[in-house]
């Protein structure tokens, strides 16, 4: 059971981690003609990064592409429409610990992006980056049985917004320690991959699970 949950895990962080790499040599391609280089600390936390969205991904259990034949049938398509809550709040009483688990579960996110990169300074762009990435996830859980909840959406996008405040607060100690370690890049003569890698790295490790876990095989 143990060997069959850490190959699980393995194989999950290996689709996370696919098309994601292969953006990651094309963006440091660029980023050299351009005469830009990336230190280590930067790569060691993107792969923490990568880690972190695979453990969110687990834990939220997503649809991938080998459950999207489940809805071909009628009742099943029905199903899906019921599977929808858009009113704000409304299951909050139903599963309050579920929703505080939520909130955690997106704190890092708010911490990391603005961390490792200095684009999301802002709290509105954590925000926005946060709900995003969410509504993929929240989406894709109605081609595998789960429900979508914008109740769901409003706890990860506080989770993040909790994040990013704990960021700034850690800033505050270790400011200039940090910027000498983790944004020693010119924000101005970054290419358009790089000052987007954040987005896209969310992006595609959702599309390696999505097209190349199987569930199934576990």
């Amino acid at each position: 059971m143990f060997i069959t949950t850490i190959k699980a895990l393995v194989y999950e962080y290996l689709c996370v981690i696919f098309f994601c790499v292969i953006f990651q040599i094309i963006m440091i391609k660029e980023e050299h003609k351009n005469g830009h280089r990336y230190s280590l600390n930067h790569f060691v936390w993107v792969y923490i990064f990568y880690i972190y969205i695979t453990l969110v991904l687990i834990c939220t259990g997503i649809g991938t592409i080998y459950e999207f034949t489940r809805y071909t049938k009628l009742h099943e398509t029905i199903s899906i429409l019921t599977q929808f809550n858009l009113i704000p709040f409304n299951s909050i009483s139903g599963g309050i610990m579920t929703h505080f688990a939520n909130i955690i579960m997106f704190m890092p996110l708010g911490f990391l992006l603005p961390f490792i990169w200095r684009q999301f300074k802002s709290p509105w762009k954590v925000i926005g980056t946060a709900l995003l990435f969410s509504m993929m996830i929240e989406l894709s859980q109605l081609l595998n049985m789960r429900s979508t909840d914008i109740d769901d959406l409003i706890m990860n996008t506080i989770g993040a917004f909790l994040g990013w405040t704990i960021y700034s607060l850690f800033k505050k100690l270790f400011k200039d320690n940090h910027e000498k370690q983790f944004h020693n890049l010119d924000k101005a003569t970054l290419s358009f991959l790089a000052h987007y890698e954040a987005c896209f790295y969310l992006i595609l490790s959702f599309a390696g699970v999505f097209f190349l876990y199987n569930p199934l095989l576990f």
